[in-house]
């Protein structure tokens, strides 16, 4: 689904520039940070331990910024945050192979609960969505069959006058 200009989801929106605090400055008050974070759920090749969750968030954030993100806004205590960066695929032009239209780097945080498991919920019950497309495929097809049947006596006229 295709968002106007004006609205668009907070992972694929520009964030202003965040000064990162040093020590001897006075603290940032931020009441809601312009950083986003949202839960992925774990790659198959690679299972996690019940008290690890895997989150993509905004590139800029540090470890600190995530557990301070978790523990302020959703009161999730943490012991240890792990954060590996993604390099985005690069799309090259097939003549002159130059890069066309990157794909932005993605940082991804793991962030181990301290006194919580989490299971990642069944999102779809055992079906998959994929399941759903092939019915709708297959409906579509025997429409598409029922209506040729009706034009095939018609022979000589294009598909678009049918």
């Amino acid at each position: 689904m295709r968002l106007p200009a004006h609205l668009q989801y907070l992972y694929k929106s520009m964030t202003p520039r965040y000064p990162k605090w040093q020590p001897g400055d006075p603290k940032h008050r931020i009441f809601f940070p312009q950083f986003w974070m949202r839960i992925v759920r774990p790659e198959e090749n690679r299972p996690l331990r019940p008290n690890i969750v895997r989150f993509e968030c905004h590139i800029e954030m540090t470890k600190n910024d995530i557990k301070q993100y978790l523990e302020k806004i959703y009161k999730i205590e943490t012991l240890d945050i792990t954060t590996l960066i993604k390099q985005g695929k690069e799309n090259r032009h097939p003549v002159t192979s130059e890069i066309i239209d990157p794909d932005p780097d993605r940082k991804y945080a793991y962030v181990f609960l301290k006194n919580e498991t989490f299971p990642f919920p069944d999102l779809w019950r055992g079906r998959l969505p994929s399941d759903d497309l092939v019915k709708d495929e297959k409906r579509m097809t025997t429409a598409v069959e029922k209506q040729k049947a009706l034009t095939i006596h018609r022979p000589g006229l294009s598909t678009w006058f049918r």
